[in-house]
């Protein structure tokens, strides 16, 4: 991923917070197979790793060997128009938040596999029932395991962009900021909302 350096974040903890935020992510593998799955960060020993499941059904699964992977996670983004700023002339642009994380992708043995499922329902809906003893607990996983396969990628390096502007005057900022907000578009207001979150490039920097 190409970062100039005005853009680039590079604190781990600062990557790990945006993946935990922004975890759905596009998985590419060196076949050029793509699949679209939230991931989730877990500290292994010394090793950073981002683990999810795919359908079984889906053939990518079948490649993954210790392979290299790469995982993009998107956060907000929108198109940015010249005429917000105060300075001319300038360029239509667009502004956006990203982290790539790169490593080696291999299948997960079933129990890991049940582990990430109860990470991901505890993340997304916690007070979600599930069976926890038992019979029914042993129909539930038995069910879960014949639709899908655990995967995790071992990450090796992560690269971090933010390209909101924070090269611009003073002036050009607020422009910018104050045509994000006037077009009322979800895209738009996410990323003003993601600026304000973070204090970049906003009106007051």
């Amino acid at each position: 991923m190409f970062v100039p350096a005005p853009f680039a974040f590079k604190e781990q903890h600062e990557q790990l917070a945006f993946i935990d935020e922004y975890a759905f992510a596009v998985l590419v593998s060196q076949d050029m197979q793509a699949t679209h799955i939230p991931l989730l960060a877990r500290q292994e020993g010394d090793d950073l790793v981002l683990e999810g499941h795919v359908a079984r059904a889906n053939p990518h699964w079948k490649q993954l060997n210790n392979t290299e992977a790469l995982a993009v996670f998107a956060g907000p983004h929108a198109y940015i128009s010249p005429t917000w700023y105060a300075s001319a002339p300038n360029v239509p642009t667009w502004n956006y938040v990203a982290v790539h994380a790169k490593g080696y992708l291999n299948a997960m043995d079933d129990a890991s596999t049940l582990d990430v499922i109860d990470r991901i329902m505890d993340k997304f809906e916690p007070a979600m029932a599930r069976p926890t003893a038992g019979t029914d607990q042993a129909d539930y996983q038995q069910k879960l395991l014949r639709g899908i396969v655990g995967i995790q990628l071992k990450v090796t390096s992560l690269q971090g962009v933010r390209k909101l502007g924070q090269h611009k005057s003073a002036d050009d900022k607020a422009g910018v900021y104050s045509g994000l907000r006037n077009t009322g578009r979800h895209d738009a207001l996410d990323l003003v909302d993601y600026m304000q979150r973070n204090n970049i490039a906003c009106p007051q920097d």
